[in-house]
């Protein structure tokens, strides 16, 4: 059961989703997709959220570095691809695609990489080299990221998809919600609690609270600083991307490390506890 579920995952990440991302970029004007502010704004926020999440760890539950890159991570990174999106194109349609394709920006550019360079950091015996070329290569293998960059150039390019090309991505895109959303749920099955307790609690807390919380405050920051302010579905947009549970790939790259027992635990409890906290986020922004 576990491989068929795990099958499902990789259709969705590997095919659907990046068929549904390039489709929805491509077919949208190039200041859409690409919006300063907001690109900013969740930026600042998942890095904010990463960096108190890896501090916290470090300091004061005197985690080891390679578990706290994953605290880190676990703190500061949405599940834009299996929870997001499909959130999104419910309650907001007409800015998921583009929201969607940001937050993939931001989450391979930046916070992935991050996490990658301060587990590999953990290790006294890797170099500086040795800690980003890992980070690197994982960046350059994710489909979505390259699904938006090939959206934007087409976007950019002005060039309109035959209509046979746009009805396969859109069939394809079409099974990627619903198979997401499943493939969550199974992947959950199974997952124990066991392990540090704290370490749990304090992770869930700061990425269901403390980020969507931090997304309201940079966002009026920035407004503050002289920026176009995010208003009205990208700032709902904005808010409801950072209150996302983890990553679902947390579990798989906190392994490579060792780190086997908190992240599952962490993905659990942000996955359930979701439901809650999304739906009162919804009461407020709507």
């Amino acid at each position: 059961m576990r491989s068929r579920i795990n099958a499902l995952g990789t259709f969705v990440m590997y095919v659907a989703r990046p068929a549904l991302i390039f489709l929805s970029t491509s077919s949208r004007r190039i200041s859409e997709v690409a919006h300063p502010t907001y690109l900013l704004g969740f930026a600042v926020t998942s890095l904010v959220a990463l960096l108190a999440g890896y501090v916290w760890s470090r300091k004061v539950g005197r985690t080891p570095r390679a578990g706290a890159a994953f605290d880190a991570m676990g703190s500061g990174g949405a599940n834009s691809g299996f929870v997001g999106f499909p959130v999104l194109l419910m309650l907001l349609p007409s800015v998921a695609g583009g929201v969607f394709g940001m937050n993939v920006l931001v989450e391979t550019l930046v916070t992935v990489p991050l996490c990658f360079f301060l587990a590999e950091r953990g290790n006294a015996r890797t170099g500086l080299w040795a800690s980003i070329r890992p980070a690197l290569i994982a960046m350059v293998r994710v489909p979505v990221l390259l699904a938006v960059v090939a959206g934007l150039a087409v976007s950019a390019s002005g060039l309109v998809l035959p209509g046979v090309i746009r009805e396969s991505f859109d069939l394809l895109g079409r099974v990627s919600t619903g198979l997401a959303l499943f493939s969550v749920g199974g992947m959950l099955v199974g997952l124990s609690l066991r392990g540090r307790v704290g370490r749990v609690v304090a992770v869930s807390t700061a990425k269901l609270l403390v980020m969507p919380g931090l997304a309201v405050g940079v966002a009026f920051g920035l407004r503050a600083l002289g920026l176009p302010p995010l208003e009205g579905e990208l700032f709902a947009a904005l808010v409801l991307s950072a209150a996302m549970p983890t990553w679902t790939s947390l579990p798989v790259f906190a392994a490579r490390y060792g780190e086997t027992d908190v992240p599952p635990a962490v993905l659990l409890v942000t996955t359930a506890l979701s439901f809650l906290t999304l739906s009162g986020l919804l009461a407020v922004l709507t």
